[in-house]
C-alpha cells in the first residue's frame, strides 16, 4: 500500500475525525464534526476526463475516491487538421451513454473543455477560416447539450504568427460574442482560459511564434474587458507563475480553474503534491477564498489513482489552514 492509499483510507474511514492543532482548541477539520464557522469550507473536488472514458465503472471509481465533478474534454474527436474523426451520430450516442454513466455514478458534469489547436482557433484572422471554426464549435455545443454542462471553456487562441496580435484579439472578441448566445441558451456560461507565458515568443519545430492570447495577466484582463460581462475567466495554475495574482485581479469573473503544477512556461501538468513545479498552493487557496470562488477544485494533471487527487487536496487544504489560521497565532 502506498502512503497516499494509506492516508486516503484513514481520511475516509467511517467515524474518523481528523484534528488540526488549533490555538483555540482541537477543531475538527474533516470527519463527522463541522468546521468552525470562521474557517473556510473545503472546496469540492473535480477532475478532467476525455468523453470516451466516461463509463459507469469509472464514474463510480471517481465517486468512491471523493470526487464529485468532471470536466469533459473532447479534443479526441478531432484530427490534426481540426476535422471530426467520428460521425456525428456516433458521438451523439456516446455522449448519451456518458450522461447515463455520470448520473448512475453520482458525478456532476461541471463543464466542457472545448476543442483547440492550430486549426481550431477562435482568433484566426482569415474570416472564412474563423467562420468554419465557429460552425465546428456550434456542432460540439449541440452534441454536448445532453450533458447539461454549466461551464463552456475555450482557449483564446493557438500560437500566433508574429505581428498580428491585435487582429487576433479582435477576431477572438468577435467569435466569443457570436458563440455567447448559443452557450447561454444551453443554460451555461463561457469561460476563457489563460495561456502559457509570459515570454512573447517561442520556437516550435524551427518556427517562431508569438505566445497565445491571454498569456499575461494584463492581456487576460484586457480581453475580458472587451467581452460581454457574462463571459468569464478560467485560470490554469500550470500556465502561469504566481496564479494567485491573476485570481485576485479577476475577482468575480473567475468561474473555473485547472489544478496542476508547472513552471508557467511549458505544459507540464504536474500532480500538485509531486514536489515538482513552482506554485504556492497556500497563496492560491487564499486567493480563491478571497474572490469567493464557487466552483470545484478541478484537477487537470497527471495522476496514477483518483484517490491521489483526494489525498492531495486534503493535504493542500490542511496546509492552508495551518499556515493561514494557526501558525500566525504563534508568531
Amino acid at each position: 500500500m502506498t502512503l497516499n492509499q494509506f492516508l486516503f483510507s484513514e481520511i475516509i474511514k467511517p467515524g474518523t475525525v481528523l484534528f488540526l492543532i488549533n490555538f483555540f482548541g482541537l477543531t475538527p477539520v474533516f470527519g463527522n464534526v463541522s468546521l468552525r464557522d470562521s474557517l473556510p469550507q473545503p472546496i469540492p473536488i473535480g477532475t478532467s476526463i476525455p468523453a470516451s472514458k466516461i463509463t459507469i465503472e469509472k464514474m463510480k471509481e471517481l465517486k468512491e475516491a471523493g470526487i464529485k465533478y468532471i470536466q469533459v474534454t473532447v479534443n479526441e474527436w478531432f484530427d490534426q487538421e481540426g476535422s471530426f474523426k467520428k460521425a456525428y451520430d456516433t458521438i451523439k450516442e456516446e455522449l448519451l451513454q456518458a450522461k447515463i454513466a455520470a448520473q448512475k455514478g453520482g458525478i456532476v458534469v461541471e463543464g466542457i473543455h472545448m476543442p483547440f489547436g492550430r486549426f481550431i482557433d477562435l482568433s484566426l484572422t482569415d474570416e472564412a477560416s474563423r467562420k468554419n471554426v465557429i460552425s465546428l464549435h456550434k456542432k460540439v455545443l449541440e452534441l454536448c447539450q445532453v450533458l447539461k454542462p454549466g461551464i463552456i471553456l475555450f482557449h483564446p487562441s493557438w500560437f500566433l504568427n508574429p505581428g498580428n496580435r491585435e487582429a487576433h484579439i479582435n477576431q477572438l472578441i468577435r467569435s466569443v460574442t457570436e458563440l455567447e448566445k448559443t452557450v447561454s441558451n444551453m443554460g451555461a456560461v463561457i469561460t476563457i482560459e489563460n495561456m502559457t507565458g509570459p515570454e512573447p515568443y517561442l520556437t516550435r519545430n524551427g518556427v517562431t511564434y508569438e505566445r497565445p492570447l491571454c498569456s499575461t495577466n494584463e492581456e487576460m484582463l484586457q480581453v475580458l474587458n472587451l467581452l460581454p460581462s457574462n463571459v468569464y475567466a478560467a485560470v490554469d495554475m500550470n500556465h502561469i507563475l504566481l496564479p494567485d495574482r491573476l485570481i485576485l485581479a479577476l475577482g468575480k469573473r473567475l468561474k473555473a480553474i485547472h489544478i496542476a503544477d508547472g513552471d508557467g512556461v511549458r505544459e507540464l501538468h504536474y500532480y500538485p503534491c509531486s514536489g515538482k513545479g513552482k506554485n504556492n498552493w497556500t497563496s492560491i487557496l487564499d486567493a480563491l477564498y478571497k474572490v469567493k470562488y464557487a466552483g470545484p477544485f478541478m484537477f487537470e494533471c497527471k495522476y496514477n489513482d483518483p484517490k491521489d487527487l483526494f489525498v492531495c487536496y486534503q493535504y493542500l487544504y490542511q496546509k492552508f489552514i495551518i499556515e493561514k489560521y494557526i501558525q500566525p497565532e504563534y508568531q
